[in-house]
């Protein structure tokens, strides 16, 4: 072998040596940098999981003991939330709105009151109870209220029985709901009554008004327009009659 091709040789091998090892130095350099990639990765899934998954991070969540005092734990209760009373305003008497306020649905036995007042004592008296404790009805020229719970003002004159003019009866409350909302929407004094008869069953009444005495229900209840009503509920009320609410 002549020495030019000898030369020719080593400067190839030389080549591919300085060829190889820059692929070495450019894998090597590559396999760095995934490694940090990675790092910085794992570093961004330990963060997300103790925010959002604190239950699976690598220290567990120190407990909180209730305290002890002279040798009796304390049992954490559940808080009990204290019912908001629904009140209303109104700066003057509006005998409608004074309606639409009142409560919707009567229980045979609920243990109310019932006076009969003027009409300033009548609006402080439905104020005083708040939305859904009482029932008002004009009586002539007088108011009567209807209220459950304890009489906010002292000095009336209180009754446990009341009467009002039931129009129907049915035997689920849904059978005449819609048809009280639609009367009371309309300025009638409307409710619910529910009763129980001494063999058991149960019937949900259509209540007009709420009047000391079944002759003052009575008057009212020839004073109605018939047709008016029938028109609102689609009922046939030939047959109302005055009864008396416990």
């Amino acid at each position: 072998m002549s020495g030019e091709s000898h030369d020719v040789i080593v400067k190839i091998m030389i080549l591919i040596v300085l060829a190889l090892s820059g692929i070495v130095f450019t894998l090597a350099g590559y396999a760095i940098l995934l490694r940090e990639e990675n790092k910085k990765y794992d570093l961004i899934i330990e963060e997300i999981r103790s925010s959002v998954l604190p239950g699976l991070s690598g220290e567990a969540s120190p407990i909180e003991l209730p305290p002890v005092v002279q040798g009796v734990t304390e049992v954490p209760r559940d808080v009990q939330k204290i019912p908001v009373e629904q009140h209303f305003f109104l700066e003057t008497f509006d005998y409608r709105k004074l309606i639409l306020n009142s409560f919707d649905f009567l229980v045979e036995g609920s243990g109310f009151s019932f006076v009969v007042v003027e009409q300033d004592v009548a609006f402080k008296l439905c104020v005083e109870m708040g939305q859904g404790k009482y029932f008002i009805t004009r009586v002539n020229d007088m108011y009567g209220v209807m209220f459950i719970g304890n009489n906010p003002l002292p000095g009336l004159y209180e009754s446990k029985t009341a009467y009002g003019v039931q129009l129907v009866s049915h035997t689920i409350s849904d059978g005449i709901a819609p048809q009280v909302i639609d009367l009371r929407s309309e300025g009638y004094p409307a409710c619910v009554y529910k009763s129980v008869t001494t063999d058991g069953r149960t019937f949900y009444a259509a209540v007009l008004g709420i009047f000391p005495d079944a002759a003052a229900a009575r008057e009212y209840s020839n004073s109605l327009d018939v047709q008016s009503l029938q028109r609102i509920t689609g009922w046939n009320i030939t047959d109302r009659f005055p009864r008396q609410l416990r």
